[in-house]
């Protein structure tokens, strides 16, 4: 099987040392991939049987439109099934999550991440709204509405939070919570020991996204 590293554009504009590291990983484990820059939005063209192995729950999905022949690979699942990854111990620390919309309906990635906290020795406190059942982090509705009414949603969810520390697996979701006044920790800043910061607001986010895709084509 012909395997392809998308790291997706939402890593790649908050990261990109961190896209590095998850792909040294899986090579080890998968051997070595070239690496897919073009934003899934953008539908590119892939060789039929080709798996994308990728972190983002968004790309798993898309890659796949217009790819029928090919397949995808949850990369955070894989992580949580290793038995020789050195996860780091946080010593039982609390921590909310905010699940990713392209993750809803996908009962194995909801648990997979789960798992991955509990590896990490945190314990997680679930909002009322939570997995299949999660509440959008307020990302989904820029270029929709104004602004402040995006912010408003985002402070919305946010508030729901019953910890100060807010769990995220998409990078979007890292701004959302920051705007709503959470202290978001992204789940592989948390696997990679690393601090989770992202002072972007709204706008300067989306326009680095863009930017990003513009420039991957």
């Amino acid at each position: 099987m012909r395997y392809v590293y998308a790291p997706g554009c939402a890593l790649m504009s908050y990261k990109p040392h961190l896209a590095d590291k998850l792909k040294v990983w899986a090579e080890q484990r998968f051997g070595p991939m070239d690496t897919l820059l073009t934003c899934c939005f953008l539908s590119p063209e892939l060789e039929p049987g080709t798996c994308i192995v990728t972190p983002c729950a968004t790309c798993t999905k898309n890659y796949l439109k217009g790819n029928a022949e090919c397949t995808s690979l949850f990369l955070l699942t894989a992580l949580a099934e290793s038995e020789d990854f050195p996860f780091p111990d946080y010593g039982g620390r609390e921590m909310s999550i905010q699940d990713t919309c392209s993750a809803r309906a996908e009962p194995e990635y909801l648990e997979a991440v789960r798992t991955l906290l509990s590896r990490m020795n945190i314990v997680l406190k679930e909002p009322a709204h939570t997995g299949a059942k999660a509440r959008c982090c307020g990302q989904v509705m820029y270029g929709k509405l104004p602004e402040e009414k995006v912010e408003f949603q985002m402070k919305k969810r946010a508030d729901e939070m019953p910890c100060e520390e807010v769990v995220t697996y998409c990078a979007s979701c890292i701004m959302a919570m920051t705007v709503g006044g959470k202290k978001p920790r992204f789940i592989l800043d948390l696997i990679f020991g690393e601090e989770t910061e992202l002072k972007d607001g709204i706008e300067a986010w989306n326009r680095r996204l863009l930017d990003f895709r513009k420039s991957h084509r």
